[in-house]
C-alpha cells in the first residue's frame, strides 16, 4: 500500500468515526418545534436558556418527561388543560381552566394573571397558572408575575391540545422572578 492509498484511508476512517461519534441533538441546546400532531413534546426557554424535560429514571422512580393534557374534576365542571413535565433539573406544570364549565377548552389566548399558590384542588381558588420548581422551591405566577398560554389546536376527538406559553415564576420566600419563554406544547392525552 502507498502512501497516498494509506492517507485516504486514514482521513476516510476519521471522516466515518467522526459522523458515528457525533452525538443526537437531545434538545439540551434547541427547543423542540411548534407541532400539532400529539407528540407529548414541551420546551422552553428558562432565563433565556433552552429547557426540554428529560424525565426522572432510577431504581424504583420512572417519571416520563411529560404527562398531562385534557383534564376532568369533580370540584369544577368542564374539561382542563393539566401539562406537567418531569425533569431531574426543575419542572413545569400549566393548567387552564375552562371557566364555562361546559365541553373544551377552545383555541384561544388565556392569561396566567391570578394568585392561585400553592395548589390544592378542591379550594375553590384555582386558576389558570404556570408554575416552575427549581431546587424543591415553587415560583408561581400571580396577579404581579403574570403569563400567558395561547391554545393553538384543541382536538376532542383525538385528544390532542397544542399552543404556546409564557410566564414569569415568582417565590415569595427567596423574591427570585423565573422568566419562562418560547415556550411551546404538544399534547395528546397520555
Amino acid at each position: 500500500m502507498n502512501y497516498t492509498n494509506f492517507l485516504y484511508i486514514f482521513l476516510l476512517s476519521l471522516l466515518l468515526i467522526g459522523n458515528g461519534c457525533k452525538k443526537k441533538n437531545n434538545n439540551n441546546n434547541e427547543l423542540p418545534p411548534l407541532t400539532f400532531e400529539g407528540r407529548n413534546t414541551i420546551g422552553c426557554k428558562i432565563n433565556g436558556v433552552p429547557w426540554v424535560p428529560k424525565g426522572v429514571f432510577g431504581g424504583a422512580v420512572a417519571l416520563y418527561p411529560t404527562s398531562g393534557g385534557y383534564f376532568e374534576t369533580a370540584f369544577f365542571p368542564g374539561v382542563h388543560i393539566l401539562i406537567e413535565t418531569n425533569s431531574p433539573d426543575g419542572y413545569i406544570t400549566l393548567f387552564c381552566r375552562n371557566y364555562s364549565g361546559v365541553g373544551y377548552l377552545q383555541p384561544g389566548m388565556y392569561l396566567l394573571n391570578k394568585t392561585t399558590g400553592e395548589i390544592h384542588f378542591g379550594t375553590g381558588q384555582i386558576h389558570n397558572y404556570g408554575f416552575y420548581n427549581f431546587n424543591g422551591k415553587s415560583y408561581f405566577t400571580d396577579d404581579l408575575h403574570v403569563g400567558w398560554i395561547e391554545i393553538l389546536k384543541s382536538d376532542s376527538i383525538n385528544k390532542i391540545i397544542s399552543g404556546r406559553f409564557e410566564f414569569e415564576g415568582y417565590n415569595s420566600t427567596d423574591g427570585k422572578v423565573y422568566k419562562i419563554t418560547e415556550g411551546r406544547f404538544d399534547y395528546k392525552n397520555h
